[in-house]
């Protein structure tokens, strides 16, 4: 081959060489040119990520506060349910103490001294005579208390042994001395037990029966059928049938002339349907004179006498009422100081689940005021009535 040949083919074969060249510098500049490219596209495919990540816990945090405010919003209405519930209960067993405090002290309504400390009102233990002697004004009784305070030890002592040996005595034996005696000839004395029926009470009519004496119960309203039985007792064995109210509970009894006319009816009504005897005669809770109501006793004063009720309050008492643990012999002696001074004595008793020491002294006490010459007699609405406030005065 000739040497022209050999350069014309060199000529030839680097136009392509150049062409090849220039591709690759092509390419090269495409692949630089690529990889920031590449570059930018994963940051933005990290940021994307990322916000993605943010949002997504954005919304978990979202779901979360809301899950929080759903909990809350439902413990704030359970809440106050739950609250009621337990205001409800405590109320419930705050009434229940109140009613066996109330027995405990007589429930003789509350009055307040200058300091406005609440004191209980025992009026029951001023005697009206000795009130109208003492030119009290009826409606400051329930102010005074006065009761007989226990004996000292050493003179309990010498009570029991200088009674040991007239313990000992026969029943009849004691009878025939005290008979001659007679200190409470003349006197009539009238027995009244409230609050019944109680466990007690068919005890207390096997006694009365024993000694053939009737007595008065100004019962309160129980519809269970041992409680109609002894209302029915007491009518058939003689004894006057008093009403005391129906629930016994003040602030239902005195909120207004309305509530009262409800539980008086309920109760007579109750009694005549289950006894046939419509009571005429009626004892206030707390007596006539009570603070209960701050308007006064007259409205509801007003309503018995209109009704032809004869309403009864007590001059004497045996002390089961003044929140003091009286003995049996406290309590006839509490009785028996009281009889003595007067010539008409309405006895407040009570009849109730806390009141056994009433029970338990109960023979003595009748012993005693019949030996003595007492006549034991139940009141009817002939009796002339002891009022603390007096009906005739309220127009």
């Amino acid at each position: 081959m000739s040497l022209v040949s050999l350069k014309n083919l060199s000529v030839i074969m680097a136009k392509p060489l150049r062409i090849v060249n220039k591709c690759g510098r092509i390419i090269e500049r495409i692949l630089s040119r690529g990889e920031p490219l590449q570059n930018s596209n994963e940051t933005n495919t990290a940021d994307e990520n990322a916000k993605n990540k943010s949002s997504e816990n954005r919304r978990k945090r979202i779901n979360r506060l809301k899950k929080v405010i759903v909990i809350v919003a439902v413990f704030l209405l359970i809440l106050p349910t739950v609250l009621c519930i337990i205001l409800g209960l405590q109320v419930n067993q705050l009434q229940k103490q109140m009613k066996e405090l109330a027995e405990l002290h007589g429930e003789y309504g509350l009055t307040y001294d200058d300091s406005d400390n609440a004191k209980h009102v025992l009026a029951a233990e001023i005697p009206v005579e000795q009130a109208n002697e003492s030119n009290l004004d009826p409606n400051q009784l329930n102010t005074k208390v006065e009761q007989d305070v226990p004996k000292n030890s050493e003179t309990e002592s010498a009570d029991a042994s200088s009674n040991k040996d007239a313990a000992t005595e026969s029943t009849d034996q004691r009878i025939e001395t005290t008979k001659e005696d007679g200190v409470f000839k003349g006197k009539k004395v009238y027995l009244t037990f409230d609050d019944g029926p109680s466990l007690y009470t068919n005890e207390i009519l096997d006694i009365l029966a024993k000694y053939n004496v009737k007595a008065t119960f100004f019962v309160i309203g129980k519809t269970d059928d041992e409680s109609k039985e002894i209302y029915k007792r007491i009518v058939n064995e003689g004894h006057t049938l008093g009403m005391h109210s129906y629930s016994h509970q003040y602030d239902k009894i005195y909120n207004s002339l309305e509530d009262f006319t409800k539980d008086f009816t309920k109760l007579r009504k109750l009694l005549y349907d289950t006894t046939g005897y419509k009571p005429t005669i009626y004892r206030f809770p707390g007596g006539s004179d009570n603070l209960v109501n701050k308007h006064g006793m007259n409205t509801f004063i007003r309503y018995l006498n209109e009704k032809s009720i004869v309403y009864y309050d007590w001059n004497v008492v045996n002390g089961d009422a003044t929140g003091v643990e009286y003995t049996k012999k406290q309590l006839i002696k509490n009785v028996l100081d009281g009889v003595e001074t007067k010539k008409t004595s309405i006895v407040l008793m009570h009849d109730s689940p806390t009141k056994k020491a009433t029970l338990d002294s109960l023979p003595t006490l009748l012993e005693d005021l019949i030996d003595k010459g007492a006549e034991v007699l139940p009141l009817n609405n002939e009796v002339p009535p002891i009022q603390m406030i007096k009906a005739d005065s309220v127009k």
